[in-house]
């Protein structure tokens, strides 16, 4: 959620960050951050009390990385049909078979130049 995993101060026209990692790795959680993480490592059975570190919250991370995919296939899948939509789907079921197929199609499309053409003219 956050670039690199951590977190610096905000300045006065910056969201406050969910949480900072201070120099001796230790997680300090914003109040944003405590509602927003409870309720995704909750899920996976993770208390945030626990994560006190910087390597607690990799690790958490890494357990909840299956959940994580599942809830991309699931925006994915509810995504207008396009080969890009199914393309990402393929690379999160990890269908090596598909992406391959998938991925030879969008090359060869995009080489030949074609766009989608809609009925508003680029607008929307």
């Amino acid at each position: 959620m956050h670039n690199d995993d951590k977190t610096t101060l905000a300045g006065e026209d910056e969201p406050e960050p969910f949480y900072q990692i201070d120099k001796n790795d230790s997680v300090t959680w914003s109040d944003e951050g405590k509602i927003r993480y409870q309720a995704w490592f909750g899920r996976f059975g993770i208390r945030l009390e626990t994560i006190q570190t910087a390597d607690d919250l990799h690790r958490a991370r890494q357990r909840c990385t299956p959940g994580f995919i599942d809830h991309l296939i699931a925006i994915a899948c509810n995504g207008p049909r396009s080969l890009e939509r199914n393309l990402l789907v393929a690379i999160a079921r990890g269908d090596n078979a598909e992406y391959q197929r998938l991925l030879r199609l969008l090359e060869r499309r995009n080489a030949l130049g074609w766009r989608v053409v809609s009925a508003t003219g680029g607008r929307i």
